[in-house]
């Protein structure tokens, strides 16, 4: 009983961790990272909304890389 819930508890701080860690992923290369010329400081919110863009505009990159329109076992043939 006391290792079964062990293994929930755990589990259940992974599924809690797994969103964190991916928000402090992107909060570092949009804020904290250094970037190369154009993209230096002074663009920071254009960057934030390039990240933006690519949640919830994805077709607008399929013309950039057509990989984007392949299903993944397609890309790997």
């Amino acid at each position: 009983m006391t290792i079964a819930l062990i293994i929930v508890f755990s589990i259940m701080f992974i599924f809690m961790l797994a969103p964190a860690a991916l928000g402090m992923l992107v909060f570092f290369h949009v804020f904290i990272r250094d970037k190369k010329s154009p993209a230096d400081k002074s663009n920071r919110i254009n960057h934030f909304r390039l990240v933006w863009f690519a949640l919830t505009r994805e077709e607008m990159f399929v013309k950039m890389f057509p990989w984007m329109k392949n299903d993944e076992l397609d890309n790997i043939k």
